[in-house]
């Protein structure tokens, strides 16, 4: 009588191979969730949008000392500090900080749509890392991420005004909606962004917005003492990759002087408004009252500036 274990199939192969169990006997997989697909797109998406930052900012750089080795260039004035707030800075200055920024030069390498009025959705400001990291009060301890309500409170403290915001649709700040808009009052780098809020000042209107001295209405240009050195040897003042030169009204603290310069400003360059709108220069003046114009081809030369004194208001030129 044969052994009936003879007939079952042998657990291995001739080979000593382990056979491979039936398809029916290996487990399906579970079926995953869709959120981790979720958070590795978004993950590309961060990494691809870095490393199109960093090839922007390398062909920059590179554009940057072409232009340097083609021609000398006078350094940014004090009034240009760079955006990025020391590591101490509070959380409502760090988020001026990242705003200014992102609403006056980076829209583009932030990959945000900016109007040509310079308008661009809170929601989507709020929504950039370099927003996000900045970490607000909140309540009963530790941080979060600034809110709407954050940057209303930060443009209506504001003393120098350098923010505007208005309501409108998903598609336009037309004020016909809920969705708030940001923008920029002046400042702007981004050559297709114009400010509607401006004033054309004329020779027939200067006299209502600038102050006069001896008989001459006029606008001035805070720097330092190195800057300056450098302007006086290139022979005008220039935008600095701005659009335009910004000018004040008068010096900090003066009355209906807003913004348009530091204090801690030691040379004050004084203008000859008139005489620059005499040659058909435009000039122009914003809504929380700095002073634009984008010179000749981007430079005011210097015979339009009749004095520069020390913060003391000591005359050191000419």
């Amino acid at each position: 009588m044969s052994d009936s274990r003879a007939s079952e199939t042998p657990a291995h192969t001739e080979a000593g191979t382990p056979r491979a169990p039936p398809a029916s006997s290996v487990p399906s997989a579970p079926v995953a969730d869709d959120a981790p697909e979720r958070s590795r797109a978004q993950a590309k998406q961060w990494k691809k949008e870095r490393k199109l930052q960093a090839q922007q900012k390398a062909q920059q750089a590179q554009q940057a000392q072409q232009a340097q080795q083609a021609q000398p260039t006078q350094p940014a004035p004090a009034s240009s500090k760079s955006s990025r707030p020391p590591r101490d800075a509070s959380p409502v200055t760090q988020l001026s900080k990242a705003l200014a920024y992102m609403l006056r030069h980076g829209a583009e390498k932030e990959f945000l749509a900016i109007r040509p009025d310079g308008y661009i959705r809170l929601d989507a400001l709020l929504a950039r890392p370099k927003v996000q990291k900045i970490g607000m009060p909140a309540e009963g301890g530790g941080t979060r991420a600034p809110s709407a309500a954050d940057v209303e409170e930060m443009v209506c403290a504001s003393d120098k005004q350098r923010f505007a915001l208005t309501r409108g649709t998903a598609d336009a700040p037309d004020g016909s909606g809920d969705v708030l808009w940001m923008r920029a009052v002046q400042g702007h780098s981004l050559a297709h962004v114009t400010d509607p809020g401006l004033t054309e000042l004329r020779a027939e209107n200067v006299h209502e917005h600038l102050a006069e001295e001896g008989g001459v209405r006029y606008a001035v240009h805070g720097t330092d003492t190195a800057a300056w050195a450098q302007i006086e040897a290139s022979g005008a003042l220039k935008t600095m990759g701005r659009n335009h030169i910004h000018l004040a009204r008068g010096l900090p603290g003066a009355s209906g002087v807003i913004s348009g310069m530091r204090k801690s400003c030691t040379r004050l360059l004084y203008v000859d408004v008139g005489a620059v709108l005499a040659d058909a220069i435009p000039v122009q003046l914003s809504a929380n009252g700095v002073v634009l114009t984008a010179g000749i081809d981007g430079a005011l030369p210097l015979r339009y500036v009749y004095a520069v004194r020390d913060e003391r208001g000591v005359q050191v030129w000419p």
